[in-house]
Order: structure tokens, then sequence, then C-alpha cells
């Protein structure tokens, strides 16, 4: 009799520190599911990455990963600007926001507000918000409308009969554009930054998207009423029946 109470002991402590090596996993398992559910880093880190125009690419490994844009001079914003929206995507996008409990109305206050903010920085801060063409863009430009002229320059000798002279041809085009160069740089960087203005549409468009998504997670408390009831399943997964605590294998010799 001795024996079988010292194996009920060893039994019971056993399934005593089972159970408990289960509850510990469970709280684990439940505090890696709200680290992931509340985890908005890779949201702001793709946000980033969209609005630097950055694209994803593959490697011989297959790994995938973001790599700068291939032509800076497709670039919309520049540092600065990339910067500064990002400051109101951290206000936006965090933890406290995905925990709050938000109405439908608020949410479409908050939006307006945040859709009128980037429409205020662009109108008051266009000139530092979006990217400038380098010196080195515009010459590479310049060229390649020079070169662009030497085709046609070369097509029309052909259909008239005349021979083309490169040289000269280089020659007089250069001379032409001697005179009015910085005239001409500055034109570029204008039409540059019109075209950047009209890409800017389209990726706000984006942007606003990725807030507005993050916002209606916290409608009437959404995200942390879906936590609430993992944390609720796994409490009582976890729990040991208290018919188990008292009985186990040996509850016979209590009858």
């Amino acid at each position: 009799m001795e024996q079988l109470s010292n194996q009920a002991a060893i039994t019971g402590q056993t399934q005593q520190n089972a159970s408990a090596a289960a509850s510990y996993y469970m709280q684990e398992q439940e505090k890696g599911l709200v680290d992931v559910q509340l985890e908005v880093d890779s949201i702001k880190t793709d946000i980033f990455h969209l609005i630097k125009q950055d694209v994803l690419e593959t490697d011989k490994s297959g790994n995938v990963d973001w790599k700068p844009i291939k032509d800076p001079k497709q670039r919309i914003l520049s540092d600065w600007g990339v910067d500064r929206i990002m400051q109101s995507v951290h206000f936006y996008v965090n933890k406290n926001v995905l925990l709050s409990n938000f109405s439908e109305d608020q949410i479409d206050r908050i939006m307006l507000r945040f859709v009128t903010e980037l429409n205020d920085l662009v109108l008051l801060k266009y000139d530092m918000l979006f990217k400038k063409s380098s010196f080195e863009e515009c010459k590479e430009i310049i060229l390649e409308r020079i070169e662009q002229k030497k085709k046609l320059k070369k097509f029309s000798n052909e259909i008239l009969g005349i021979k083309f002279d490169s040289v000269k041809v280089n020659k007089e085009l250069l001379e032409e554009i001697e005179s009015h160069l910085e005239a001409e740089m500055d034109k570029i960087r204008q039409e540059q930054r019109k075209e950047k203005i009209r890409d800017y549409g389209l990726l706000m468009a984006q942007l606003e998207q990725m807030v507005y998504a993050t916002l209606n997670r916290a409608w009437k408390g959404e995200e942390r009423g879906s936590i609430r009831r993992h944390t609720t399943i796994s409490e009582l997964v976890g729990n040991t029946p208290k018919s188990q605590e008292k009985g186990g294998i040996f509850s016979w010799g209590r009858k």
C-alpha cells in the first residue's frame, strides 16, 4: 500500500510538472501570437520602401529584398521628404493605435486630418519635399536630347541626299545650346518636378490606403478584442480539469 502511495505521489508530481510545462508553453505561444499581431515595424518598413520607390528583387539564392530604384531620376521624393512623411506614419501606425477603440466616424475624421496634413505639406514645402534633379541628371538629359537631334539631322540629310558630317553637326548643336545652357537646366528641373507631382497622387493614394487599413483594425476595439479572445481560449486549453487533478490513474483507490 505504501508503494502504491509513493507511486501515486510521483505520478501526481509528474502530472503537475507536465501541467506547468504545458501552461508555460501556452503562455509563450500566446505571447508570441500577441507580438506578431501587434507588430507594425514591417508595415512601416513597407511604407518606407514604398515612398522611396524601392523595388523587391530576388537574388540567386531565392532571397527577396528591397533594392534602390535603378534610375534615380524616377524618384519622386527627396530624402527630407521621405523622412518627413515617415514622421507622420510613425504617429498613425503604432501599437497604441491598434489597441484603440475607434468608431467609424472617428476613423473618417482621423483619415481626413491625415490627408489634409499631407496636402498642406505639399502646398507649403513642395520645394523641399520633391527630389530636385541634380546637375549630373540634367546633363544626362541634355546629352540625350542632343543625341536625339543628331539622329533627326542624320535622317533629314539621308532624305535630301546630303552627306552627314557627325562632327560638324555635333559642334553646331553644342554651340546652339551653349548660350542658354543654364536656362535649359532650369527648364529641365521644372519639367522633372511637374512629372514628380503627377506621380505623387498615386503614391499618396497607396500610403493613405495602408494607414486606413491600420486604423480599421482598431474599429470598435476589434484588435484588442481579438487578442482577448485568443488569451481566453489559451487559458481554457491550458488549464487542467479539477477531476484530473484529484483523480489520475489512482483515483479508483479512493472509492
